[in-house]
């Protein structure tokens, strides 16, 4: 799942949180704040579980390559 939640989280749970989240993604005063903390927010179809994690996987497939060439590594 897209959501970052400890392995074995039941699914309701992990519902109730994906809801909640997408009713903040829509939250004016909640996107100014974020947006004023440098953050961009999305409220399209990343906003579900199954597409965020498409989204993550093909942007580590994009940029793994570049970073790897680049020889940057997280210490």
């Amino acid at each position: 799942h897209g959501l970052y939640a400890p392995k074995g989280t039941p699914a309701p749970v992990l519902k109730k949180i994906n809801d909640a989240l997408k009713l903040a993604l829509k939250d004016p005063d909640f996107i100014k704040k974020e947006e004023g903390l440098g953050a961009v927010v999305v409220n399209d179809k990343r906003v579900e579980p199954a597409e965020h994690k498409k989204f993550v996987q093909s942007e580590v497939a994009r940029f793994g390559p570049v970073i790897k060439a680049a020889g940057i590594y997280v210490d």
